[in-house]
């Protein structure tokens, strides 16, 4: 029985919206329209053929229908929560995790090289600001990483949350040089 419910629900949440609104518009038509309009668009006697089964059938489609407007609205509040707790985490950064990001807005760069091994880059990566471009780099130059499109957003609209940044990212090769001098 639990089964038969389940897949019955799985249908209904395949239904297209506007399809699911016509359905309820309909049914809706069918059993409230007055008795002289019934009549005139001829439902009045289907109507009261099939009323057992027209009610609980409105009653289940609109139940459906606002359950996905409810829906509707709880991810797109769920997803400002998300978007917002993580343009909050961009105020938390370390001056020297601002240091990786200020070239990516005051230089506009779309990418910047540095070491798979470099923890920076890796704390940016796992907050979930910055990403591996691609899995194709050397030991010396390094590994190119982008800016995620919010945090780019983000920041561009908001530069003061870059100010006292220290430091900046290096390639593996830059860092090897820099320590000799």
């Amino acid at each position: 029985m639990m089964e038969k419910l389940t897949g019955f629900a799985d249908y209904f949440r395949k239904i297209p919206a506007a399809f699911l609104v016509a359905i309820i518009t309909v049914l809706a038509l069918i059993l409230f329209l007055p008795e002289e309009y019934a009549k005139t668009v001829a439902v009045d006697g289907f109507r009261e053929q099939y009323r057992v089964y027209l009610g609980p059938a409105f009653l289940l489609t609109l139940s459906f229908c606002v359950a996905r407007i409810y829906m509707f609205f709880m991810r797109s509040h769920n997803q400002r929560k998300v978007l917002k707790a993580k343009h909050e985490s961009l105020h938390k950064l370390t001056p020297e995790e601002k240091g990786y990001l200020l070239p990516f807005i005051e230089e506009q760069q779309n990418s910047i090289n540095v070491g798979m091994d470099d923890g920076v880059m890796a704390g940016l990566r796992s907050k979930g600001i910055t990403y591996c471009a691609t899995n194709m780099g050397s030991v010396l130059d390094g590994f190119p990483f982008n800016l995620q499109p919010w945090a780019r957003e983000y920041l561009e609209k908001n530069p003061t949350v870059l100010n006292g940044a220290v430091g900046q990212p290096m390639t593996p090769q830059q860092k090897m040089y820099s320590r000799r001098w």
